[in-house]
């Protein structure tokens, strides 16, 4: 990342599970210390899926500057690797103009990757990914319990039926001499600690677990569907990770008159809910030197400590 000056104020993350107002708080804090916001959502890096992925509205994106939201075609594959290297460029960018990066999303493993680092990890060869492949064949339970088998450790940090993932996990294992995650033990941060500030909003589930269901009825009448219309008619490969995006399954099944709308309804609320359980479990194991933010008091805290730099 280049050498980074002893007085610079630091780069703000904001992570939390689906759907607890990140988006919001963080366009409310950059407009205090005239910051700009990066994107740190999987799923919102790609176009197309503007809706159903909730990314930001045109209006509150037009308030404070944003970058790296829907700018990946849903047809293209795009890695925690590439993410990294497109955050790193805007981060860098804002501090050259005087701006606060203010990083949001829901994906742990960006954040982990700035700042713990990245792991290079030797190629296991084609045969240890045809391998790999073939479990998936089996279906993602067995590939799942291969992963398990070989990397119990970064098998834990997949969160629900990520195929890429578990891929590279069974195929590192299968195809050099040590896993996945013993590779990624000895790494280094791209951002160190004590140039960050991070917050992770951990809001009663409850209260989270309706709001979530209230959204997506919210999205189906504001654009949702119609977005899933649009992927139907790609005719895409299904296992490309935009295909995987909570809502686009099921509304794809509907679509093809596989199961009702009220039934594509229910399975979108129930899948967000068991992601929205994942990320806090992920969260809790993996943000030791965040600051949890639970109520409004605890949000009042963390602008406390960010206001400390801006003196």
């Amino acid at each position: 990342m280049g050498q980074l000056p002893d007085n610079l104020k630091p780069v703000i993350c904001i992570a939390g599970p689906t759907a607890s107002g990140k988006s919001s708080w963080a366009i409310d804090i950059a407009k205090s210390v005239d910051g700009e916001i990066i994107n740190a959502d999987s799923m919102q890096i790609y176009d197309t899926l503007h809706v159903i992925t909730a990314r930001p509205s045109l209006e509150e994106m037009a308030d404070v500057p944003h970058h790296l939201f829907g700018q990946i075609p849903i047809s293209h594959q795009f890695s925690t690797g590439q993410w990294v290297e497109e955050a790193v460029d805007q981060i860098m960018d804002c501090l050259s103009r005087g701006k606060t990066p203010i990083l949001v999303g829901g994906t742990g493993l960006y954040f982990k990757a700035l700042t713990d680092g990245l792991a290079i990890v030797p190629d296991p060869g084609l045969a240890a990914i045809k391998r790999s492949k073939e479990f998936l064949k089996e279906g993602i339970e067995i590939l799942r319990a291969e992963a398990q088998r070989l990397d119990p450790v970064a098998s834990a940090r997949v969160l629900g039926d990520d195929s890429q993932r578990l891929l590279r996990i069974v195929s590192v294992g299968l195809g050099t001499d040590k896993p996945l995650s013993a590779w990624q033990a000895n790494t280094k941060p791209i951002i160190p600690q004590g140039y960050w500030l991070g917050a992770v909003l951990m809001p009663d589930r409850e209260v989270l677990y309706k709001k979530i269901n209230d959204r997506f009825e919210w999205m189906m009448e504001h654009g949702g569907l119609e977005e899933v219309q649009v992927v139907r008619e790609m005719s895409l490969n299904p296992a490309l990770t935009a295909m995987k995006a909570i809502g686009v399954p099921p509304f794809l099944d509907f679509l093809d008159g596989k199961i009702s709308y009220e039934e594509a309804i229910s399975r979108a609320q129930r899948d967000t809910r068991r992601y929205a359980k994942r990320q806090f479990t992920w969260f809790r194991g993996q943000a030791e030197h965040w600051f949890s933010v639970k109520n409004s008091n605890d949000r009042l805290k963390f602008r406390q400590k960010i206001s400390h730099f801006y003196i």
